[in-house]
């Protein structure tokens, strides 16, 4: 491989680390975001739920009455983007083998994400959602998701929605740790407005702002809701108006506000797996420069330590005339200290054949000489810098 080959992937190998650099920095800036608002908005949700099932628990009448389950709907939810990994690959998994051996007759598929739809395009009974999960989350789309679900739900189509998502994961020591900072945080700024059930109610946050997490694969009913009714005597609340009414409101934002919670761990779970995927790429990257610049710095020594050589047959070549009259006696060769053993060799080989030398010395000089007891061949570059400037003019001054 030439010199110029070496170069030019190392600079398009550059150019690509650029470009992964800013996907891995945009990564993280909006996971911390998304997961920022996922951790603000924890608190209200529990709140929520919390008077959702303190009104379960005091309603009379037959609104929340459980149909018997027979079909579901799932919702799976994947990417429009790539430089993921396996993220999409761990779900697909989880949600074929959730669909070979499914609880309940699957009457319906809303795939959400490009990277979905191509992997279940021959599927029937699909419907497509592209785009949602983009440099940012529709929720516009996400929103008309949540009330083409839930129409259908309460029209009778199917008894029950399920949803597949990767949820962001952390180790529990660095949960804990993190997560109890920012409660304590957290509850310096909640004032006298909330409940002190409300407050014992969010002991931890999801998990802690800006840290980046690994994710897992789960399928989790999102509709009918898991709640049960239940009644505390500290709690106080005074609604107004149609029973029904409220209630049927307080369902519809409690399942909106889960659907919100559910695509922002899915989001943000994407978002930890292209960080981690492009500082993969990264480190990858720079294994591969490094290796590509020990190959580029070796040929190079080679090339350098070939003209070298060329230099030293050259150079003995024209001064091996010197040598014709010399007779069978022993020599001495003197050599410059930073000749290397090869160089050295090689000047013994060539000169060699002309006459015999008794010793090799090694001295601090440029350049190499032959001594005999009667004649001396100097061809030191220090010898050769002096006749030249002997033989210029005015050379008492030179010399």
């Amino acid at each position: 491989m030439r010199l110029k080959d070496i170069d030019n992937k190392i600079n398009h190998l550059y150019s690509v680390k650029k470009y992964i650099n800013a996907m891995n920095l945009i990564s993280i800036n909006r996971y911390r975001r998304y997961y920022a608002q996922l951790s603000a908005q924890h608190r209200y949700f529990l709140r929520l739920r919390e008077v959702l099932e303190m009104l379960i628990y005091l309603h009379r009448g037959d609104l929340f009455l459980k149909r018997k389950e027979k079909s579901l709907c799932l919702i799976l939810l994947s990417t429009d983007r790539g430089f993921v990994g396996r993220f999409n690959e761990v779900l697909i998994r989880t949600v074929s083998d959730f669909l070979k051996h499914p609880p309940l007759e699957v009457k319906k598929v809303v795939i959400v994400g490009r990277r979905g739809a191509q992997q279940f395009k021959n599927m029937e009974k699909t419907e497509t959602y592209t785009g949602v999960f983009g440099k940012d989350i529709d929720w516009g789309k996400a929103q008309e998701i949540f009330y083409s679900i839930v129409r259908d739900y309460m029209a009778g189509h199917y008894d029950a929605v399920y949803v597949a998502l990767n949820r962001p994961i952390l180790r529990q020591a660095m949960r804990e740790e993190k997560a109890e900072r920012e409660v304590k945080k957290e509850e310096a700024q909640v004032g006298e407005i909330f409940y002190e059930l409300f407050k014992r109610a969010t002991p931890t946050l999801p998990v802690a702002v800006g840290t980046v997490a690994s994710y897992k694969p789960q399928i989790v009913k999102f509709i009918p809701p898991a709640l049960e009714g239940s009644y505390s005597e500290k709690s106080i609340m005074n609604f107004e108006g149609d029973e029904e009414f409220i209630l049927m409101e307080l369902l519809r934002l409690y399942l909106y506000f889960l659907l919100r919670q559910i695509f922002l761990e899915h989001f943000s779970a994407e978002l930890s797996a292209r960080f981690i995927k492009t500082r993969e790429i990264i480190r990858a990257i720079d294994k591969k420069v490094s290796q590509l610049s020990f190959e580029r710095n070796k040929l190079r020594q080679e090339r350098i330590n070939n003209e070298l050589l060329d230099l030293i047959n050259i150079y003995i070549s024209m001064k091996e005339r010197l040598f014709k009259d010399m007779q069978d006696e022993s020599y001495t060769l003197e050599v410059s200290k930073d000749f290397t053993e090869e160089a050295v060799d090689m000047i013994l080989g060539r000169l060699g054949r002309r006459f015999h030398f008794k010793k090799v010395i090694r001295r601090d000089m440029s350049g190499w000489r032959v001594l005999s007891r009667s004649s001396m061949y100097d061809l030191t570059l220090e010898s050769f810098l002096t006749r030249l400037l002997r033989s210029l003019p005015y050379s008492n001054l030179w010399v």
